[in-house]
């Protein structure tokens, strides 16, 4: 996977931008609780605009049609994703059971 999302980011080098910002997110246990997905939000509407059917390319860009693919925007997803500290005491760990029933 890491091979895939290094080629990706040289094609769009700002990629490797939101992954360092991946990164730096950090559960510092000051609060009650941590929520890996409330953290992600933000982070994930900005692959929207650097990958995927949604991408939004700047003034300039080569054209690169495997920037626009969905697949390519899964791969960065899944990479980035887990680069998150886990939830810890939110709401999603409760849930977890019923949506992994859901998913079968």
């Amino acid at each position: 996977m890491s091979g895939d999302f290094d080629e990706l980011c040289r094609l769009e080098p700002r990629l490797r931008e939101l992954e360092e910002e991946v990164r730096a997110v950090r559960d510092d246990g000051r609060q009650s609780f941590f929520c890996s997905n409330f953290s992600w939000l933000p982070l994930n509407g900005r692959l929207r605009d650097l990958l995927g059917v949604a991408r939004r390319p700047r003034p300039g860009d080569a054209p690169e049609p495997r920037l626009y693919d969905s697949c390519a925007y899964e791969r960065a997803f899944q990479h980035l994703s887990r680069l998150l500290p886990a939830c810890r005491g939110c709401g999603c760990r409760e849930f977890q059971p019923f949506r992994d029933a859901q998913m079968g």
